[in-house]
């Protein structure tokens, strides 16, 4: 727990240690971001990935040689 407090806060271990006291980290460790604050902003008709979002529904493909 204390490399992982170290390494939110940029710091050393050494320092979390005897520098810092207790109150302090909940208190940095509350404010530190979490993965579940991003919201889910996924949209579906931008992933490159998938072939059929670079087919229009009225285009035709055209195939050169």
């Amino acid at each position: 727990m204390i490399y992982s407090w170290a390494k939110i806060f940029n710091v050393t271990p050494d320092y979390v240690l005897f520098e810092m006291s207790y109150e302090n980290l909940i208190m940095y460790g509350c404010a530190a971001p979490h993965h579940d604050d991003e919201k889910d902003d996924w949209d579906a008709s931008i992933d490159a990935n998938d072939p059929n979002n670079f087919n229009n529904g009225n285009d035709e493909e055209v195939f050169v040689r």
